[in-house]
Order: structure tokens, then sequence, then C-alpha cells
């Protein structure tokens, strides 16, 4: 699937954001090993960045997080 120009560039300012940028501290201080996590995801090997996802959904901080990401996507009509 393509994405448009709008949904780049949608991506791009959530990936931006404070919150997006705040649940990524999070992860690496939760785990250390988000780059390779994703490296693997991309790969074809999500597991590891699962494994940190699902730690991450377990903590209150990190699920308001999440909420307020998917709000923002939503709003983005990205969902």
């Amino acid at each position: 699937m393509e994405l448009s120009e709008k949904n780049r560039d949608a991506i791009a300012r959530l990936a931006k954001s404070s919150d997006a940028q705040k649940l990524m501290e999070l992860l690496q201080r939760q785990s250390g090993q988000v780059k390779q996590a994703a490296q693997e995801a991309a790969a074809g090997d999500p597991s590891q960045l699962m494994a940190m996802m699902d730690q991450l959904m377990h903590s209150k901080e990190g699920a308001e997080l999440v909420d307020r990401i998917d709000s923002q996507a939503r709003q983005a009509g990205l969902k």
C-alpha cells in the first residue's frame, strides 16, 4: 500500500510529537534495546518489539501515551 503525501506528512508530524518522543524515552529506559528491536521487526521478527510494547502497556504512563498517540493518529485520518 502506497502512502499519500498527506499521510506521510501526518506520520512524520506524529513521530515528532512530544508524546512520541516521551514514548521512545520510556521504551529506552525500560529495555535499552529499542533500535535493535525495531531492526528485528523490520526484518520479520517482531517478537522483541511486541514484548517491549506489552511491558509498556502494563505501565500507567505507557498506556496513557499510547492512547494519546492513537487519538492523534485518528484525528490525522490515519486510522
